[in-house]
């Protein structure tokens, strides 16, 4: 049987999933670990910016723990798992930006009633929490601060491109119009 759970109710699957003695949450032969995803948060409109549109994605998991909690060892090990998945993937004219595993700590029960919420990121296999207020996590959730060090516009081109036409003489005489391509 796995690990029962600390505070509150299960949904009906995790509680029969927690019921099963074929599950154990340590054996001399197997070890499961369960714990409900609380929240995959999908960025799917496309980015603008001055020199036009972006077909930019961005999607994260946030975990997150009310009244204090903390996440188990067993939880953490496998948040931190998740999180090595990080990366950026194009795939058919569409990039995606996996922004990892996040934990969220909330004093009470919800940003309204919180005194206090920590943001948790990652670094080094090792889990570091910052102070944040409600404002910040709204801004966290549209992916408008960067979810590591909370600087504005993670996706924001660094090296814009301009892209322009020039009268060029060929070898024989002509006068051809050349794109080209300046970037910052």
């Amino acid at each position: 049987m796995t690990r029962q759970r600390i505070y509150g109710s299960d949904v009906p699957f995790m509680a029969w999933m927690r019921d099963q003695g074929d599950l154990p949450s340590y054996s001399k032969t197997c070890g499961v670990v369960s714990t409900d995803v609380d929240c995959w948060i999908h960025r799917y409109m496309t980015e603008v910016d001055s020199i036009g549109t972006r077909n930019l994605q961005a999607i994260m998991f946030l975990e997150v723990k009310s009244r204090g909690g903390q996440p188990s060892p067993s939880q953490l090990d496998s948040l931190r798992k998740v999180d090595a998945f990080r990366k950026t993937a194009d795939r058919s004219l569409q990039c995606v930006i996996n922004c990892g595993v996040s934990v969220l700590r909330l004093s009470n029960l919800s940003p309204d009633d919180s005194e206090v919420m920590y943001w948790g990121r990652f670094s080094k296999g090792k889990l570091s929490y910052r102070t944040i207020d409600k404002s910040q996590l709204l801004l966290l959730m549209r992916f408008e601060l960067h979810h590591d060090n909370l600087t504005p516009r993670p996706f924001r081109r660094h090296h814009k491109t301009s892209e322009f036409m020039v009268e060029e003489r060929t070898p024989l005489g002509f006068t051809v119009q050349r794109p080209v391509i300046k970037r910052s």
